[in-house]
Parts: structure tokens; C-alpha cells; sequence
């Protein structure tokens, strides 16, 4: 799913979630969410599960009882006590993610 605007989880989803870039955009997962896929975006707020890798271009926050299954490429990253990550935390220079998040974007657009 290719995402124009920031954007709050708050129920299942199956596939990857994929936001272009700028204006301070975010996903947000919510505490009862659960996604599937593979996440890429600007800024990602995780608070509830995600089974997939995650590559955020800026920064990423995972809070206090979230689970995260997959690794993650982050520019910045805020963890609070409590959160789970069964994965690898891989940081990035910010044209490596950046190009990253454009190619991801690059591939939904041409998968619809």
C-alpha cells in the first residue's frame, strides 16, 4: 500500500506500507494494531506489532509493549523500556535510507 499522508494504524493489516518522504510524515502503530509487511517511511511510531522489516529514513520510536519481528534501518531511533525487538538495528546514513524508501516506493507503484 503506497501512503500519500502521515497515517494511524489501528487495526490488521497484510503487506507492506510505503510513504514517500518529506513534510515530516509519519506511520503510526497503533497499541491493537498488527501489520504484516514490510514498513517504510520518513518517521515510524510503533506501539503495536509488527512482523516485518522496517526502514525509516528519519526516525523511528518503538513504545513500551510493542513487538517488532524483522530488522530495522533507521536514521534515528528512540526505544522505551518494554519494547520488544526480535531483529537486527541497522543504522544508515540518510541518503542510504532515503534511496532505500524511494526504490520501496518506486516497486508499489509499479506493482498496482
Amino acid at each position: 500500500m503506497h501512503l500519500e499522508e502521515s497515517v494511524r494504524i489501528d487495526g490488521r493489516i497484510e503487506g507492506n506500507l510505503a510513504q514517500q518522504d518529506g513534510h515530516g510524515r509519519w506511520i503510526i502503530i497503533g497499541h491493537t494494531a498488527e501489520v504484516h509487511g514490510d514498513i517504510r517511511a520518513q518517521n515510524i511510531s510503533v506501539a503495536g506489532k509488527v512482523i516485518g522489516n522496517i526502514v525509516a529514513s528519519e526516525s523511528i520510536e518503538l513504545i513500551d509493549g510493542c513487538e517488532v519481528r524483522g530488522n530495522i534501518t533507521h536514521k534515528s531511533i528512540n526505544i522505551e523500556p518494554g519494547a520488544s525487538l526480535h531483529g537486527q538495528l541497522i543504522a544508515s546514513e540518510p541518503e542510504a535510507s532515503e534511496t532505500e524508501a524511494i526504490r520501496a516506493i518506486d516497486a508499489a507503484r509499479n506493482n498496482n
